[in-house]
């Protein structure tokens, strides 16, 4: 309850957002380079789309799930690779002008939905099995 400038009360309504509008919306988490496990499975994904069907015809990368574990065994090896780079990289100190504060900048952590970019390369491994097994067995 809140007062007037009489001094009478009156009462607050909160508008509560309407929780139908939100459905659809995706939040990404990333840390440092993480966003690139996701540029990486992106890339290798067109990149395989594109090359799969030039090879065997329009459409062969959509109807075979092993073209698409090709594609998650590419991306996990840019992971692992620049997640392992990038993890070799040293914390730098700087000093604020304005307060004379130091501050440490980490600059090895790099994380993609808070699991770090060189894990995703097992990650992605094992989809791309997952996937390859998939397509094999039935």
């Amino acid at each position: 309850m809140g007062t007037t400038h009489d001094g009478r009360a009156r009462e607050f309504i909160w508008e509560t957002p309407d929780h139908n509008k939100l459905k659809g919306y995706t939040m990404i988490i990333w840390s440092g380079f993480g966003f690139l496990v996701a540029v990486f499975v992106f890339g290798a994904a067109l990149l395989c789309n594109w090359g799969f069907d030039a090879a065997w015809g329009a459409g062969y990368y959509s109807a075979h799930k092993w073209t698409i574990g090709v594609a998650m065994f590419i991306a996990a090896a840019l992971s692992w690779v620049v997640g392992s780079l990038l993890r070799k990289r040293t914390a730098r100190t700087v000093i604020d002008k304005a307060t004379g504060k130091e501050m440490v900048l980490d600059r090895a952590t790099h994380r993609f939905f808070f699991i770090p970019m060189h894990y995703w390369g097992a990650i992605l491994v094992v989809v791309g099995l997952v996937l390859c097994i998939m397509e094999f067995i039935t």
